[in-house]
């Protein structure tokens, strides 16, 4: 019998990664909204099930833009939406991305 793989990738879906990222960020909203979409220094916790659904993406032969729209669902609805506590149906602007990290919790 295989030992259970304990690598990067298995921890991070199992336990979930910390993303780090400076990206035009927020939601489609009025000119002037706090949350409109503007320059952010990001820092979330996303849980595992993301980073399952990202390696299962680039497993695929997702490309950059597919991986970036996983991103941007994920972190909109951690750090916009509180978890799905509030600001439902409101669309995530996430592009122009000038740094992106990723490290295991």
């Amino acid at each position: 019998m295989a030992a259970p793989d304990t690598g990067p990738r298995a921890q991070a879906e199992a336990d979930g990664f910390v993303f780090h990222t400076r990206a035009r960020f927020g939601f489609a909203a009025p000119a002037g909204s706090s949350n409109d979409p503007r320059v952010r220094w990001i820092t979330q916790d996303l849980p595992g099930e993301v980073a399952r659904e990202l390696f299962a993406a680039r497993d695929a032969g997702a490309g950059e833009l597919q991986q970036t729209v996983i991103l941007a669902r994920a972190l909109g609805h951690a750090y916009f939406r509180d978890w799905g506590h509030r600001a439902h149906g409101l669309h995530i602007v996430f592009n122009d991305i000038e740094f992106a990290d990723f490290s295991i919790c």
